[in-house]
């Protein structure tokens, strides 16, 4: 919906209620959101689910050998009738809403940038049908023309960045039942992922007008999740994700849901083998503890791990994680009233490799070394 429409939308449904009490309409929290087996790739596309988001990370090198690393999420969420504005039901002023966030590392320097959007101020929409989301005219998710891989354009910090990110195996449904996860006190989740994409595409800049400078190719790996369900943020701390690239083609997906008061309410993973063959694993299966050094940042306040030790038995996996650079926060109180460290990590031990790990609220529920 154009900013100028939902605008107008808004004035008129304030000068209503002025004049007399409203109805809210049907919204699709009236029941429990129904769970179904997930059929890929229909369901890359979006869902008439509360909430749901779609989430790429990765590690580039453009044409000269300077490393990147990237995240792009695009969310979308319905207005809860119980959330009141002005009185009234939220689902009252609008029907859902759509926020983006995007950052770009330069692991040579340390420079972080990211930005965020929100659909007060873009035109913005989701894709029913097919996997294909935007918000504003250059931030954008959507099928290649391959009919498989993903296109995805954004511009963050005097960055523009076009990527074509084709999977390298089979899709991976988180969960038992597949592609049903817990998320903890929240409820379940439907998971769905690429864990390892062949990446190639551009960056123009940084410069102060990216469009004019010239196009430097990029190549490297991404990793690609997308949740959507009826699950509650709102009941727990947050939580502490890990997403790890391992160098015999492997990799590891585990995820803490902490409670309020610092215990670990929740523990879930997957292992994906080099040839695909996907393993859940149980809060026993895997070890995740903090090995000693934060970082505090210096703007939200918040004091993060910054070195983790990741050990999956079964799998001969035992290795330590460590951002490639410190600052990595994101701060979006702007657009979803949340900050989170999105970063980018390297590993190493029983195995080398690289990935991507999510801490979120560590500015509200501080962290209180609950480890699994």
């Amino acid at each position: 919906m154009p900013a100028a429409t939902r605008a107008a939308i808004v004035l008129a449904a304030l000068a209503l209620a002025a004049c007399a009490p409203l109805t809210a309409p049907a919204s699709v929290y009236d029941a429990p959101y129904p769970v179904a087996a997930v059929e890929l790739p229909r369901d890359d596309a979006g869902h008439p689910a509360p909430i749901e988001w779609w989430y790429w990370v990765g590690h580039l090198r453009d044409a000269d050998g300077r490393p990147l690393a990237f995240q792009l999420t695009f969310f979308k969420a319905y207005a809860p009738p119980a959330f009141p504005i002005l009185g009234l039901p939220a689902n009252l002023w609008l029907e859902k809403g759509h926020v983006a966030h995007a950052a770009v590392v330069d692991l040579a320097t340390g420079r972080h940038a990211m930005a965020q959007r929100i659909d007060v101020f873009y035109e913005a929409d989701a894709s029913y049908e097919d996997l294909g989301i935007f918000v504003g005219p250059s931030w954008a998710a959507e099928r290649a023309e391959d009919g498989v891989s993903h296109a995805l354009r954004f511009t963050v910090g005097g960055y523009e960045i076009e990527l074509v990110a084709t999977p390298s195996k089979a899709a991976v449904l988180h969960g038992d039942p597949p592609g049903i996860q817990s998320m903890g006190a929240g409820g379940v989740s439907y998971y769905t992922a690429h864990t390892r994409m062949v990446v190639s595409g551009t960056v123009r800049g940084p410069c102060l007008l990216p469009a004019a400078c010239p196009a430097v190719p990029l190549t490297g790996q991404a990793w690609f999740d997308h949740q959507w369900g009826d699950f509650r943020i709102d009941r727990f701390a947050g939580w502490d994700w890990f997403a790890l690239q391992l160098d015999d083609d492997s990799e590891v997906m585990i995820y803490l849901i902490r409670g309020l008061d610092g215990t670990i309410e929740s523990a879930v993973g997957t292992h994906v083998a080099a040839d695909g063959w996907v393993r859940p694993l149980s809060e026993d299966g895997f070890v995740l503890e903090a090995t000693g050094p934060t970082w505090t940042s210096p703007s939200t306040g918040a004091t993060y791990p910054a070195e983790w030790r990741v050990a999956v038995p079964a799998h001969g996996v035992d290795v330590v994680v460590t951002p490639l650079v410190a600052d990595q926060e994101m701060n979006t109180r702007a657009t979803t009233g949340i900050v989170y460290w999105e970063g980018a990590v390297t590993v190493r031990g029983s195995h080398g490799g690289v990935g991507f790990v999510e801490l979120t609220n560590y500015d509200r529920v501080p962290w209180a070394g609950a480890d699994r």
